[in-house]
């Protein structure tokens, strides 16, 4: 090993560790990265950002897929965009063309992160959410999919929150679009925290026995929350915006990339998504929290995973 590849996963592992930092103390977070660590065996955030490297070419189109719509305002929440954001920037810095799919409920709090990126609304209904994939990876073609904090449906093919709830009723069914992609042998990435987010059916039996309600919902699907559909490599953090920067992190040592997301920009991140409606999935208020936990909080983190990137 080179010390320049041994620096890297250093870094990575550090990084890795950052991301995973059970702050919102939900008491399952470690269970569900150590899982998925050990399908990968190296630090999640530099396999995902491996993957990504291998899997792309300059000018290559990347799907992302964010947007968590939280019953009963039905707007996303503050979960998922702002990685996306960060993340598509750093695409784009590597000279990739990231395009991001999100359904109605979210689209506005997504453009408010990502003013520079094409959006698209994807589909509720089923049959149209079906045929809006297979059109989408046809006129796209793209090298990769990520999903960050995005519903990932049961195996009933059922969506749920934390709480149990279905929100089948809310979600643009992109679940078609990784599985279609899986199917064309295209590179799918996920960024998750709870185990009901898209890409989680990597390490589903380990949701369904640590996570409440991971077997067994409070809806009359009675399937539990655990998200069915897997991805090539699954991102567990505490935070899914933390496991999105910490991709991008990696992304920026691996291309020899600036990574310049600290907490200046994280704190005008997330007021900028509050500003177009984003809420808190814990208050349901709209204010700059993510999960419960503040943005000093958020910043914090986000000016931990900047400094090591750059150290």
């Amino acid at each position: 090993m080179t010390q320049v590849k041994l620096e890297i996963e250093q870094k990575a592992y550090l990084i890795d560790q950052v991301t995973a930092l059970d702050l919102p103390i939900r008491g399952v977070i470690r269970n569900l990265y150590e899982v998925a660590a050990a399908t990968v065996g190296k630090p999640l955030c530099l396999a995902a950002a491996e993957k990504m490297a291998s899997a792309s070419r300059k000018g290559d189109t990347v799907l992302l897929t964010t947007g968590f719509p939280i019953p009963p305002k039905n707007i996303g929440e503050t979960d998922g965009p702002p990685g996306t954001a960060v993340l598509t920037e750093t695409l784009q810095a590597g000279g990739l063309k990231p395009i991001i799919v999100t359904d109605d409920y979210c689209t506005e709090i997504v453009k408010a992160a990502s003013p520079n990126t094409s959006v698209i609304s994807f589909p509720v209904e089923n049959e149209k959410a079906s045929h809006m994939a297979e059109k989408i990876l046809l006129e796209h073609n793209p090298s990769a999919l990520i999903a960050i904090e995005r519903p990932g449906w049961n195996q009933k093919h059922e969506y749920h929150n934390m709480r149990g709830l279905n929100i089948s009723s809310l979600v643009g069914k992109t679940d078609h679009l990784f599985l279609t992609a899986r199917k064309g042998g295209v590179t799918t990435i996920a960024v998750g925290d709870g185990g009901n987010e898209l890409g989680c059916g990597t390490i589903i039996e380990t949701v369904r026995k640590h996570v409440q309600y991971g077997s067994k919902c409070q809806c009359p699907c009675k399937g539990g929350i655990a998200a069915s559909t897997p991805a090539d490599v699954l991102v567990v953090s505490a935070i899914s915006n933390w496991g999105a920067y910490g991709i991008a992190a990696c992304l920026c040592l691996l291309e020899d990339l600036k990574y310049a997301h600290d907490r200046e920009k994280e704190l005008s991140l997330l007021n900028r998504v509050v500003k177009a409606g984003a809420i808190d999935s814990k208050s349901l208020e709209s204010k700059p929290y993510v999960d419960g936990l503040p943005p000093t909080v958020n910043a914090l983190v986000t000016e931990l995973i900047h400094t090591i990137t750059n150290l």
